[in-house]
Parts: C-alpha cells; sequence; structure tokens
C-alpha cells in the first residue's frame, strides 16, 4: 500500500512553504563551494589542452539530456533513498582524502563529483528518478581530463599507430618513406609526428560525440556500442590519413607549401571527416536493421515512466537534503581553513652543485630552452654530459619535485623519448640491490635511431622509496601525504652511447658502475623519510 504523500512545497516550523527548487540551489551554492578546486582544475585543463577543451560543453549536454526526461523523473518520484546519503558521504570523504593527501591525482575530485550526482538523485528522488538521471550523469564522465601521465601514454600509443598507418599510406602513393620512431623520412623532407599529431585531440571529443549519437540512435544496445567503439578506429584512420596527404604535399611542393594544408587539416576538416565516417557506420547499420533513411532512427529515446509503490515524501526530501548541504558546506569549510600547512617541505642541497662531486670528470651542462623548462615544471632539474678520466661517457637528467599536487608531476622518459625519432627497441624493469643491501627496481631501456644506439635507467627516488612502475610511485605519494606529510621526489634518468661494435651487456656494466657512483652523492640532494623538517608548507599560498 503507497505511503501517503505530503504537500509538493514543504513548509518550515514558521509556516513558511519552501519550494524544493530553492533546496536544489542551496545543494548546488554549498557544491560549488566544496569541490572549488575541482571545478577549476577542470576549467584549467580545459582550456589548456586542445584535446579537452571540448570539455566546456559536456555540463550543458548532459543538462539537456537530463531536461528532456523531465516529465519521466517528474512521474517517477518516489520515496527519497537514505542509502544515497551513503554515496553522498563516500563523495565528500573522496575530496577530503584528495585535498588532504594533495596529490596531482585531481581526478578523484571529479570522479567524486559524479558520484555526488548520482547519489543526490537517489537520495531526493528515489530509486526511479536514480535510473531515469543514471545515464545523462553517467555522460559527465567523458568531462573528466584523465591524468596527464595517462595522455601522455596514450599520446605515444596513437602517435606510434599513426606513423606506422600514415607512412603505409605514403609508401602506397609511390613515395619512398623510411619509418624512424616518429619520424617518417622521405629523404629531402622529414615528418615528425608530434604529441600534437596524435590524434587525441579529435579522439576525446570524438567519443563524447559517438556516445552522444549511441544514446539518439534507434537501434538494438549492440549497434549503439558499435557507433560508440568506432569512434576509435576511425580517429587513427583519418589521422593518418592526415598524416599521408601532409607528407604527398611535402613530397610535391615542399615544406612552406604543406605548412597551410597542415594547419588547414589539423582543425575542423579532419574533425567534419570523422563525423561524416560515423554517419556512415551508422546509416550501414540501420541499413542492416530495414531502415534507409537513417535520420528517421536518430531522436531523442523514449523514457517510460516508473511511478513509485511509494510516493514522494517531503520531510524525507528535506531531511536528506539537509544532511548533504551540511557534509558539503562543512567539507568546505574544513578545505578553506584546515588544509593550510598540510605539506611539510625538507632542506636539500640544490642539484646544480651535485656535478662538482664528480671528482676528475670532464662536465658538460646542457643548455635547455624556457618554453622546456615550463613543460617539465620542475623545481629543480639538472641535465648534463659527464665523461669519466676512462673516456666514458654519461648522461645525467634529475627532476624533483617539492611536491606533487593537482596535476604537478613528472614526464616519464618512455612518454618523451619517440618525439625525438628514437625507438625503444628493449624496456624491461630490472632489479637490483643498493649498496646498503636494499632491493629496489629500474627500468633499463635500449633505443636506436639509425644504427646508433643508447642504453638508459631510469627510476622515481622519493622519500627514501625507489621504485620504476608510474603507478606505484603515485600510491606511494598517497601514503605518504598521509603518513609523513610529504609529497617530494624525484625522477632520475641515466644514459650512455652504445658504440656500433659493442654489446648492450657491456654498456650495462658502464651504466651500473655509474649508478653505484651516483648512488651515495644522491641523499643531500634527494632527501630520505627521515630527512629533517623545518616547516611545514602550505601549497596553495
Amino acid at each position: 500500500m503507497a505511503a501517503s504523500t505530503d504537500e509538493k512545497t514543504p513548509a518550515s516550523k514558521t509556516g513558511v512553504k519552501i519550494r524544493p527548487v530553492f533546496i536544489l540551489a542551496a545543494i548546488a551554492v554549498v557544491f560549488a563551494f566544496a569541490f572549488f578546486n575541482g571545478i577549476e582544475n577542470l576549467f584549467k585543463r580545459w582550456g589548456e589542452q586542445q584535446e579537452l577543451s571540448h570539455g566546456y560543453f559536456l555540463p550543458v549536454i548532459a543538462g539537456w539530456m537530463l531536461w528532456s526526461r523531465r516529465n519521466a523523473i517528474a512521474g517517477s518520484l518516489g520515496k527519497p533513498a537514505a542509502i544515497g546519503l551513503v554515496g553522498v558521504s563516500a563523495a565528500i570523504l573522496i575530496l577530503i582524502l584528495s585535498e588532504l593527501t594533495v596529490t596531482s591525482l585531481m581526478i578523484f575530485q571529479h570522479l567524486a563529483m559524479i558520484l555526488l550526482f548520482a547519489s543526490l538523485a537517489l537520495a531526493l528522488g528515489g530509486r526511479n528518478v536514480f535510473w531515469i538521471s543514471l545515464l545523462p550523469i553517467s555522460f559527465l564522465l567523458f568531462m573528466v581530463p584523465p591524468p596527464y601521465w595517462a595522455i601522455t601514454v596514450l599520446s605515444q600509443q596513437f602517435q606510434f599507430w599513426s606513423s606506422e598507418l600514415g607512412a603505409w599510406m605514403i609508401s602506397l602513393m609511390g613515395i619512398p618513406v623510411f619509418l624512424s620512431g616518429n619520424i617518417i623520412d622521405m629523404g629531402d623532407y622529414q615528418l615528425q609526428v608530434a604529441d600534437a599529431c596524435s590524434g587525441l585531440r579529435y579522439l576525446f571529443p570524438f567519443l563524447s560525440l559517438g556516445f552522444l549519437a549511441g544514446y539518439l540512435f534507434r537501434a538494438p544496445l549492440w549497434q549503439r556500442a558499435i557507433v560508440f567503439l568506432s569512434t576509435i578506429p576511425i580517429t587513427i584512420l583519418m589521422n593518418s590519413l592526415r598524416i599521408a596527404l601532409t607528407g604527398v604535399l611535402v613530397d610535391n611542393y615542399g615544406a612552406a607549401q604543406a605548412e597551410g594544408m597542415l594547419h588547414l587539416l589539423e582543425g575542423w576538416v579532419v574533425f567534419l571527416f570523422c563525423m561524416l565516417l560515423l554517419v556512415g557506420v551508422i546509416s550501414l547499420l540501420a541499413r542492416l536493421s530495414g531502415h534507409k533513411d537513417v535520420f528517421e532512427r536518430l531522436e531523442l529515446p523514449e523514457i517510460a515512466l516508473r511511478p513509485s509503490a511509494i510516493s514522494w515524501n517531503t520531510r524525507l526530501f528535506i531531511r536528506n537534503a539537509a544532511f548533504s548541504i551540511v557534509l558539503l558546506a562543512g567539507a568546505g569549510l574544513f578545505i578553506q581553513f584546515g588544509t593550510s600547512n598540510i605539506l611539510r617541505v625538507p632542506a636539500r642541497e640544490r642539484l646544480a652543485d651535485l656535478p662538482s662531486e664528480f671528482v676528475g670528470w670532464r662536465i658538460n651542462p646542457q643548455e635547455i630552452d624556457s618554453s622546456v623548462i615550463e613543460v617539465l615544471g620542475a623545481d629543480d632539474f639538472i641535465i648534463t654530459d659527464l665523461t669519466n678520466p676512462s673516456a666514458e661517457k654519461f648522461n645525467l637528467y634529475i627532476t624533483y619535485l617539492d611536491m606533487q599536487r593537482h596535476g604537478h608531476s613528472w614526464h616519464s622518459p618512455r612518454q618523451c623519448i619517440p618525439g625525438g625519432g628514437w625507438q625503444i627497441t628493449t624496456h624491461d624493469v630490472v632489479s637490483t640491490n643498493s649498496a646498503a643491501g636494499e632491493k629496489y627496481y629500474y627500468n633499463r631501456i635500449v633505443i636506436e635511431n639509425r644504427g646508433a644506439r643508447q642504453l638508459l635507467y631510469y627510476w622515481y627516488d622519493q622519500r627514501g622509496r625507489r621504485t620504476a612502475n608510474e603507478f606505484v610511485m603515485k600510491a606511494l605519494v598517497v601514503v605518504d601525504a598521509i603518513r609523513i606529510r610529504r609529497t617530494d621526489g624525484a625522477m632520475i634518468r641515466i644514459m650512455t652511447p652504445i658504440a656500433r661494435t659493442e654489446s648492450v651487456a657491456n654498456a650495462d656494466t658502464r651504466l651500473l658502475g655509474f649508478m653505484r657512483d651516483l648512488e651515495p652523492k644522491l641523499p643531500a640532494y634527494i632527501p630520505s623519510s627521515d630527512a629533517e623538517v623545518t616547516e611545514a608548507f602550505d601549497p596553495d599560498a
């Protein structure tokens, strides 16, 4: 038997009726207050990275999807579910922990926002409203920027696919081509498939468009899934074709004549052709179902009402809304006034002094362009060539961060190597022991470019721990932010050339020797977990 329904506009103790829309507005205000850092980071990432610039439109589209379901939502209101408050509490707990740990993984705050929205639908409108709102709310996942390291890894993979396919297309046109890493060599001209040419600037907006197309496509679920997933090969194909066309123009008219066309093809033209191919996929699937006019199959889905067995209750609505408002306001106040001076930065020597400890060695510091320094985002770094008295050559690169916060982290060498024309031929994770007998792991990579080879090791040295894995490194940042209130550390890369007649094993022996020489010199520059910390550090000051 259905419970009795209270009046739709709740009344306060003074007899003044409170419209639910005002309560929802109050929730929106305290949400913006509590999640201010996460919202600010969203707009920052959307504005700085071209592949994410479509993010501004996604909340609007999600809102439109919800608005198109307004009648179904109003007709499906049921008993506000207390279990939704568990989700609200979990979202706020994630928010607070992300602020306490002040890590570089802002994705946790962004995902907490979406969890909060879904939980509020359950807590304020009931189970049926939750299910009707879930898909539009889930669409907001496309607005969440992936971590920087995830984008660089994806970019590297897409660069590889686009380079391979683009070079193959150029060769089909009768143009001799040689692919070295991400550089397409056509003899007189070379095309470098850089990060901007990886295709991610098309993939991310195209994925959200493909999801929206699948949402509007009246077809079986498997056909909708094909529409969505087809965006990935379409992006790779069109990006490779753009690279191939650029190569043909360069071969026939020179680099200067092709420059204008390259910029044209980088923009809306490629995206337009991607959309046309997507329409072609939808048209093909529609014909398989016996429908000739594809546009007749693209419309808003009809959402049936889901009348609840237990009517909507305004007292429960107010209770759950008040609980959510208090939690959000409390979280916002704690973040604003309770998280200052939560990070500590140890005293240390500057890396510029490190080469002087290699007595008798020839030191040749490398000059770095200011734009590269800005990309590195390091608080301290060094890149230098060293030659020992036996004429063995090495390159040392260390980048140090006082803290990792809100996307402030390292660029892995594995992500940067292909951009210079070098190709990774071997990548292993190898273990060794420190002078104190402690076992740790490092990345061992052999790279090659037209017969020239180099051997490099790199690892992450942070707060007395050394690790090769980026995921482990990130997890340790979170642990140490809570345990010792520190997120500082370094990424260390050492490298040596491999002579044409030399074995890799011989280069390993040489580079391991350099690693042993370097190890006792590092503690003064990269403090351990028990290093003395003289003052707290406010990361937002």
